[in-house]
């Protein structure tokens, strides 16, 4: 009886050491694609003319590990959209650039942006709406806007728009200070489980709170658009992570 009970208490003791002092060692499950422009990654990446789906990969140029977004080498509006990212409620999905944006003398309104979407292609499937529904439904944009004698009705002329999908009846955003015509570190994330979006500019922090998703994925989408000459989204890098915050593991 005494052995038995001996037995039982090294098994409790063996349990509880493997949950505090191992188990919560265990990392939480992260998915990360990196990307660091020595080539452009075909699967990953769509790359087109605005308005367009049609693939266009030769309107980015590639050299030394950076990619460059502009209009001035073609003509041609180009954009860079994700694949479909699939997402579970309880995942933080962050993406992390190092960029340089520079505009010129006509407007500019460079964005990062995410949308929602069921569909799992790269290329989005037409729709018959406009060509923004095709990729979903919009859920954060970040929007470098140098436009002085715009009546648009977003918000700020020489800003960076941080704004929710109900920015216009909500007045759900954040207007910054933009950084031109050098290297910045930039970061966006969207916290399933709060709802919550984080931008982060160097070591400056701002947060807005989305609706709730019920869609089964995430794209992402950058772009240079403007009109003139001289707007250009230079990037180093960029990181995208999805990390599972309710796996059991990382409880």
């Amino acid at each position: 009886m005494r052995k038995a009970f001996v037995i039982l208490l090294l098994v409790v003791a063996g349990f509880l050491y493997y949950n505090i002092f191992v188990h919560e060692r265990v990392p939480q499950d992260i998915v990360t694609y990196r990307f660091d422009f020595d080539e452009m990654d075909k699967d990953f990446w769509l790359v087109s003319e605005w308005e367009n789906f049609s693939r266009a990969y030769d309107t980015v140029k590639l050299e030394g590990g950076t990619l460059k977004l502009s209009a001035d080498v073609t003509g041609i509006m180009p954009y860079m959209l994700s694949k479909p990212l699939e997402l579970q409620s309880k995942d933080v999905l962050t993406i992390k650039r190092r960029v340089k944006i520079s505009h010129g003398t006509g407007t500019f309104e460079g964005g990062l942006a995410l949308y929602q979407t069921t569909d799992l292609e790269l290329v989005p499937e037409k729709s018959d709406g406009s060509w923004f529904t095709a990729m979903g439904d919009g859920i954060v944009l970040v929007e470098y806007s140098y436009d002085l004698m715009s009546t648009s009705v977003r918000p700020g002329r020489d800003v960076i728009r941080f704004l929710a999908a109900d920015w216009e009846y909500n007045d759900n955003y954040t207007l910054i200070t933009p950084i031109y015509d050098e290297w910045v570190e930039e970061t966006l994330i969207f916290d399933m489980r709060s709802n919550q979006m984080t931008y982060k500019l160097g070591d400056k922090e701002y947060k807005l709170y989305s609706y709730r998703l019920d869609k089964s994925a995430v794209r992402v989408l950058m772009h240079a658009y403007g009109s003139g000459s001289g707007n250009v989204i230079e990037l180093d890098y960029v990181e995208i992570t999805i990390e599972d915050k309710g796996s059991k593991r990382g409880l």
